[in-house]
């Protein structure tokens, strides 16, 4: 996330990211408290530099997610911005045959079910609200895989990406606005519309 990414403040806003102990998630959390916002990090790692509202936490399985939820309503309630940057790939090279059935899980587990499933247990706040923003940050490979060696993990964040649409369509009409941003992009990874109510 640039510094041009943000042209308005975000004071009183209540942001979460997933996927914030380094790297995009780290920068992203750092530039959302830079524009006022209370910022709740989730990660499986504690982050690089101290963190308040740091949630220890594995977003890929089930409990993951129910704790990292827990702990996120006790802290702020509802977000009015929720930030997806887990992702990652541990596939081995030689293709599509040297993965298994329990790469392609993990990887589908790492890179949609974490989204998936915070989403289910974030978003109901917001379009019972009225307002929010969700930005998943999908990747390249999305539409150009390398198959040689992460092909699952490309699969898995094209696979996010089409969910993403599809969440979007279905939750604008309640004022939650869902958007899909690659790490490279130059496009807001905030929407500008994400407006804090209560």
């Amino acid at each position: 996330m640039s510094s041009n990414d943000l042209d308005e403040r975000l004071d009183e806003r209540r942001a979460v990211v997933a996927g914030a102990s380094k790297g995009t998630g780290l920068a992203t959390a750092r530039r959302l408290r830079e524009a006022g916002a209370e910022v709740v990090t989730i990660a499986r790692t504690p982050p690089e530099t101290a963190d308040p509202l740091f949630v220890q936490a594995d977003l890929s399985t089930p409990e993951g997610v129910a704790s990292a939820a827990a702990a996120v309503t006790e802290l702020v309630g509802v977000p009015d911005i929720l930030v997806h940057v887990v992702g990652g790939s541990r596939a081995p090279a030689g293709g599509y045959a040297a993965s298994g059935d329990g790469v392609w899980a993990e990887e589908l587990a790492v890179n949609l079910f974490s989204a998936v499933r915070l989403d289910r247990a974030l978003v109901p706040g917001m379009t019972s609200r009225g307002s929010g923003a969700v930005v998943h940050v999908t990747s390249i490979q999305r539409r150009m895989p390398l198959h040689d060696s992460t092909l699952a993990y490309a699969a898995a964040k094209s696979a996010l990406a089409t969910y993403s649409k599809g969440l979007a369509n279905e939750v604008a009409p309640h004022g939650v606005r869902v958007t899909r941003s690659p790490p490279d992009s130059s496009a807001p990874m905030v929407p500008s519309n994400s407006s804090h109510a209560g």
